[in-house]
């Protein structure tokens, strides 16, 4: 998932976020987020989705 245009992220899209990856999972599917801004990386971290989604 590319996050070149997305300059803020909800709770409501964390949620979106977890539960997109706790669907693909069982098939194998891989979930990956690439090019987050500095912003959405701050909210990543501070919420501990960081440790939880695969970020690049």
């Amino acid at each position: 998932m590319d996050f070149s245009d997305l300059d803020y992220i909800s709770s409501a899209g964390l949620r979106v976020l977890i539960s997109t990856q706790k669907k693909l999972k069982p098939d194998d599917i891989p979930f990956v987020i690439i090019n987050v801004n500095d912003t959405v990386g701050g909210i990543f971290r501070i919420s501990g989705f960081d440790k939880i989604l695969k970020i690049e």
